[in-house]
């Protein structure tokens, strides 16, 4: 088991889906605190534990105290934008940086600055919380993301392997659609021409046998 705090683990460079793992990982953390009747009281870097296990990451808060009777809802979502705040920051460096007024006020006010150093898939989430105030946890945002994706392409594999009608919005669906119509016409034209053969060709062959008959009769009987 490893276990550093927060302010060592950014003290090292991160690829940015390390980064996503160890955030959702941190909110999962806080809404479990939160479920618990518990607040984090202190975000400092040096106040959060970074543990790694299985290559699995978890996030232990040094600092947490008893949710306010009445004040709940407030404390948890001055949570969720405090944690918020704190991962844009490491995202685009900014908590280091002392010659930048790096505030959640300035944050709000431009936020579309920030998104090259977000990852897209999490840049609508931060926007929910710092521009629209929403309350909402990234583990959750990330797991109802992952399931809409899961049930897209679960339809789509549905399309794929049963509909015809998907199969014709493709070249090959198209083709395959024609060549069909194709047998099927010219299986209509080979019976059609079946049904001429038995119905007049066939009658007329055998009468025509019937008078050949007789002829080839007297023919032989002369001869013999």
């Amino acid at each position: 088991m490893n276990e550093v705090t927060l302010e060592e683990w950014t003290s090292h460079y991160h690829e940015t889906e390390e980064m996503e793992q160890l955030f959702c990982a941190q909110s999962d953390a806080l809404k479990r605190t939160h479920q618990s009747g518990y607040y984090v009281s202190d975000f400092n870097l040096s106040q959060v534990l970074v543990r790694e296990e299985n290559r699995k990451k978890y996030v232990l808060f040094k600092n947490v105290e008893r949710l306010p009777k009445g004040e709940e809802e407030f404390y948890r979502h001055k949570n969720v934008k405090t944690e918020c705040f704190q991962e844009v920051g490491i995202y685009c460096s900014m908590l280091s940086d002392m010659n930048v007024s790096f505030t959640p006020s300035f944050l709000k006010e431009n936020f579309d600055r920030f998104s090259p150093f977000i990852p897209e898939a999490e840049f609508a989430f931060y926007k929910k919380v710092f521009v629209y105030d929403a309350m909402i946890y990234l583990c959750d945002y990330v797991k109802k993301s992952r399931e809409k994706e899961l049930t897209q392409l679960e339809n789509q594999l549905k399309e794929e392997s049963g509909g015809r009608s998907f199969n014709k919005s493709t070249p090959q669906g198209r083709a395959s659609t024609q060549e069909d119509k194709e047998m099927l016409q010219n299986g209509v034209e080979n019976s059609s021409q079946s049904a001429f053969v038995y119905t007049f060709v066939l009658p007329f062959v055998v009468f025509s046998l019937s008078l050949l008959i007789p002829i080839f009769a007297w023919v032989f009987g002369t001869l013999s």
